[in-house]
């Protein structure tokens, strides 16, 4: 795990400007999860918090760390990419 992220982009910007976004960040920095942890942590639906997750992990804010099989089903283990995050004030 990185120390800092620094975000140089709008677009990275934007995806952690969703409090929930920011919430679920905030726990997979503490610890790794699969959605439906953070999902029974944050009191949400499992679908809603997939979403959020599949977004972050898109541009690179979190990212499977393990997979463990129970019963026929992949558990996928998330966890934040940085302990910070920084934001490049000269983003263009």
């Amino acid at each position: 795990m990185e120390e800092i992220l620094v975000l140089s982009s709008p677009e990275k910007v934007k995806i952690i400007s969703d409090k929930l976004r920011i919430n679920v960040l905030q726990i997979l920095i503490g610890q790794k999860a699969t959605v439906k942890q953070v999902a029974d942590i944050l009191g949400q639906s499992s679908a809603k918090i997939h979403y959020h997750v599949k977004e972050l992990e898109k541009q690179n804010f979190i990212k499977i760390v393990d997979v463990v099989e129970k019963g026929g089903i992949l558990e996928k283990y998330y966890r934040a990419v940085a302990k910070n995050y920084k934001v490049d004030y000269m983003i263009s």
